[in-house]
């Protein structure tokens, strides 16, 4: 890990800085300077100006100035001058406080941009081409010198060299030290596809800051949300999208909504907002929400664009990332849908503030899930930190979201559509969505089924001597931390639950395949898991 007070591009003029500094500033919740507009301003005099009056050493010595006053705050996006690494001070000043990210760009495209340049003082020549070449050369020696990552901007998009950057400071896992609080910054993940890719943002008035009405394209947007949601987030949101032409459609809350007939309120709120290809739906809520408008967008003229904003814990770190869209039927959840990935995901945490407490706790069941099935550290991480995660403690919420985002992406990046790892996302799922379809989608909330079918799932690893019983106890003293059922509720019976969970779109060929376990952190398919077995569990519980 890689920690700096604040994050500083560097790189030839031409190259971005200041314009993708803006917007990084904007996605990191950081503050953006530039070095250039700060010397104009402490000396009231134009650069070309101040290279006239005292030579580009003078310049130099006030570059290196500024850049010295501003390094000593935290917490900034710091746009350099294309020539701050000349001064070997300055470059010393920027290993020390900030992470460095080099922004490049080949000579040919940089010409593009700058040849009707008149302003620039170094430009300033008969020979222009030639002059930004020898330039070019001399510094490239001195950004790879200081920089901490290399990103190439010149032909890619700004939306493209944002995610570039993003990712290096995901990969570097940089955060800015000694900011003072935690809850600002805004952390990313992305979700690689092959050729696709989308970013995940988390962190604190998302809906109000954040970029992601950038992902819009169309004129035509249409606001899923429900009743508990909207009330406090929507006109937020729908200001947002002042310049779009909106409709909303507000869902009941509850499981039980996630239904055909909600889809085909959907259907028509699409038709009577006349949307087209390039028409959005924007899903503001929690899992239902998520799922139904997902599963809309997946269908509307054969897929449409749509953008996640969660604001529970569990769509947060669950069903908001990886393209799962679905809805129910009485006879089972989530048995029709459609894999339709979104087009950006943005996790406001400040809105778990108005959750209630047994809705935290659900989402928390996701959460532990990630270090069952293959992050033992992280499990222990979740151990020590189960009290500041009730008490929803910003900076423990955000590491939580992150790491759970990221374990999701990756398994989504290797199996997009579920034909081999991206199963084991399911552990303790077979058993659960059984216990919410038996309850009728009302008496569990889905967390606390999948904290059930954790257990049950590691209890029968046990049975099958998969797996020691003590990892079983400590997953089920740990759920119980968190406020979570752990025993199975009473009305359903052994049989009928063993009949829904062959209905499971895990299963093949009729048999049974669920996700088990070796112990903490070693989940598996396990395929033909006899019946019997699954029986002599659940009598033994019920």
């Amino acid at each position: 890990m890689r920690t700096a007070p604040n994050l500083i591009l560097v790189g030839p003029m031409g190259s971005g800085k200041s314009s993708i500094g803006r917007r990084l500033a904007q996605r990191l919740g950081l503050t953006f300077v530039d070095a250039d507009q700060e010397i104009e301003r402490s000396t009231g005099a134009s650069i070309p100006l101040i290279f006239e009056l005292e030579g580009e050493a003078g310049f130099r010595e006030r570059e290196r100035a500024a850049l010295a006053r501003l390094c000593e705050g935290q917490g900034m996006v710091i746009a350099t001058g294309g020539g701050a690494v000349l001064h070997p001070q300055t470059r010393e000043l920027l290993r020390e406080r900030g992470f460095v990210v080099h922004l490049a760009i080949d000579l040919d495209m940089q010409w593009q941009r700058l040849r009707r340049d008149r302003h620039r003082p170094l430009l300033q020549h008969p020979d222009r081409y030639e002059r930004l070449k020898r330039i070019g050369e001399e510094r490239a020696p001195l950004y790879a010198q200081v920089a901490d990552a290399r990103i190439e901007t010149g032909r890619i998009g700004m939306r493209a060299a944002l995610d570039a950057v993003c990712r290096a400071l995901e990969e570097a896992q940089w955060r800015p030290s000694g900011s003072g609080d935690a809850a600002c910054t805004i952390h990313y993940v992305c979700v690689e596809l092959g050729t696709r890719r989308y970013p995940i943002r988390i962190g604190a008035n998302l809906l109000a800051q954040g970029d992601w009405p950038e992902a819009i394209r169309g004129r035509h947007v249409l606001v899923v949300s429900d009743a508990n949601v909207a009330p406090h987030y929507l006109e937020t949101v729908l200001a947002r999208l002042a310049d779009k032409t909106c409709a909303t459609l507000i869902l009941p809350p509850g499981e039980s909504e996630k239904n055909l007939a909600r889809f085909a309120e959907a259907m028509g709120a699409l038709a009577r907002l006349k949307a087209s290809r390039d028409a959005t739906i924007v899903a503001l809520g929690g899992g239902v929400v998520g799922d139904l408008s997902g599963f809309a967008a997946a269908c509307w003229m054969r897929g449409i664009a749509f953008v996640q904003l969660p604001t529970t814990l569990l769509a947060m770190v669950d069903s908001s990332v990886g393209g799962k869209t679905a809805v129910d039927l009485p006879e089972g959840k989530n048995l029709v849908g459609a894999f339709h990935q979104p087009v950006a995901v943005a996790a406001d945490t400040s809105t778990l503030v108005t959750l209630p407490q047994r809705e935290l706790s659900a989402g928390l069941a996701e959460v532990v899930k990630y270090g069952a099935i293959g992050d033992a550290a992280f499990f222990d991480w979740l151990e020590r930190h189960a009290q500041a995660l009730l008490e929803r403690e910003p900076a423990v919420i955000a590491e939580a979201v992150e790491r759970s985002c990221r374990h999701k992406a990756a398994i989504v990046a290797r199996d997009e559509t579920e034909q081999g790892d991206r199963a084991l996302l399911n552990f303790g799922h077979t058993f659960g969505h059984a216990l919410e379809t038996a309850g009728s989608y009302g008496d569990l909330l889905h967390g606390e089924a999948v904290a059930i079918g954790m257990v049950l799932a590691a209890q029968l690893s046990t049975a099958l001597g998969l797996a020691p019983a003590t990892d079983a106890q400590r997953l089920a003293a740990l759920l119980q931390r968190l406020n979570l059922p752990t025993q199975l509720p009473q009305g359903a019976t052994a049989q009928q639950l063993l009949e829904l969970m062959r209905l499971d779109k895990k299963n093949l060929s009729g048999k049974l395949r669920l996700i088990l376990w070796h112990g903490l952190g070693h989940a598996k398919i396990v395929p033909d898991v006899p019946d019997e077995a699954i029986l002599v569990l659940l009598a033994s519980k019920t």
